[in-house]
């Protein structure tokens, strides 16, 4: 069988065979990337090639194709439960060009950075909105109640009082290491009247989400509705309408919005398992219609529940935003942090959020937080 190595290698050659900068220096700077990560996870493995290899937005799916290829991966997610079907669009991206042949790479350029900025609320902004189906996530890690005894790490004390014990001369220091499991990642969605103008974006978001992390995702509107086993951004389906219409079986969608009742929900029955000891995130502008009380005291369960509960406010990235509704300020006092999310930039800020490594108490460390929120481009972390 064919080390990481020798496969990072032969990965290497497909993508310039492709087209695309994977040039040696690029491969050898993925091998010492890959050192670093988990080599069982490909997920990981396929975020640093991305980052290392490609640099246009039509690279991703290229990318992507030959990694699964080269791995032996599935391309399609498979569903068990067929539940309920959201399918989320791929608009055509334009690939005109004024200047055919000598169109200008800074041209480009200017046009990405354009569209990671553009406010996805407004009309004419489906090219962006597809960016969110390039997003790199990473999946959250939490410690292992087990570790492994190595060369580095700390030192084993209990290992070292033992030897000490048997009266066992200590050659060499004992260490041992942490190991770390995957942390599940719950999405909740506000599917509302009042977020209709990020509605593509957010199930977007919820796909790529449930695509890449195996993240549980559900829509709340004037009830609670489980969505992961079938969301998926393939394409549109004959008798399909596109995002919106892919929500015809979510009967509350662009209604009112009981946030309260719909987070109640998720803290009954089995949906409780989901969320104890994930990372929790809501995504909603907080306009909530019901009874406010009972939304505080849901949300003061799921913090408690939850590892970390993080709130996402599409709205919170416009300029002179102020978080005025009742429920964000409910909210507020019980989440981790309020991130904005009106472009795809602040979007992968989110991404990199859910990833971030965290302290005994559930709280994002400064240093990761800080990264995290730097790229925030207009909307800073809005905080009650």
């Amino acid at each position: 069988m064919a080390s990481l190595t020798e496969m990072l290698v032969r990965l290497g050659a497909r993508l310039r065979a492709a087209g695309l900068p994977a040039d040696p220096e690029a491969v050898r700077s993925l091998i010492r990337a890959a050192a670093e990560l988990d080599p069982l996870d490909p997920v990981q493995i396929r975020a640093a090639s991305q980052a290392l290899t490609c640099t246009q937005h039509g690279h991703l799916r290229i990318h992507d194709a030959i990694f699964d290829s080269t791995f032996g991966l599935s391309q399609t997610r498979r569903s068990e439960d067929p539940g309920i079907e959201v399918v989320i669009p791929r608009p055509e991206v334009s690939t005109e060009s004024a200047g055919g042949a000598e169109a200008s790479e800074i041209t480009e350029a200017s046009r990405s950075e354009h569209l990671l900025h553009l406010d996805l609320g407004l009309e004419g902004s489906a090219e962006a909105t597809a960016l969110i189906d390039g997003l790199v996530f990473r999946p959250p890690r939490g410690a292992a109640y087990r570790s492994r005894t190595g060369h580095t790490g700390v030192v084993d004390t209990r290992r070292v009082l033992r030897q000490l014990i048997r009266s066992e001369e200590i050659s060499s220091i004992p260490r041992r290491r942490n190991l770390y499991r995957r942390r599940p990642v719950t999405l909740v969605a506000d599917v509302s009247a009042s977020m209709t103008p990020w509605r593509e974006s957010v199930l977007r978001f919820l796909g790529r989400g449930a695509e890449t992390l195996g993240a549980r995702c559900f829509t709340a509107g004037t009830r609670l509705t489980r969505v992961d086993g079938a969301i998926t951004t393939s394409g549109t389906r004959p008798g399909r309408g596109g995002a919106t219409g892919g929500l015809g079986e979510v009967l509350d969608a662009g209604g009112g919005t009981r946030l309260g009742d719909s987070l109640v929900e998720l803290l009954t029955g089995r949906t409780k398992d989901l969320v104890r000891g994930s990372v929790l995130v809501v995504i909603s502008d907080g306009w909530e219609h019901g009874d406010c009380a009972e939304l505080e005291r849901a949300c003061a369960r799921l913090a408690r529940l939850s590892h970390r509960f993080l709130w996402v406010n599409p709205r919170a990235g416009r300029p002179g935003f102020q978080p005025r509704t009742r429920g964000l300020s409910v909210a507020a006092g019980h989440t981790e942090t309020v991130l904005p999310a009106t472009t795809v930039a602040q979007w992968q800020t989110v991404a990199r959020t859910i990833a971030l490594r965290t302290t005994a108490h559930g709280t994002a460390t400064t240093s990761t937080r800080a990264a995290a929120v730097s790229t925030v481009v207009s909307g800073q972390e809005v905080r009650a």
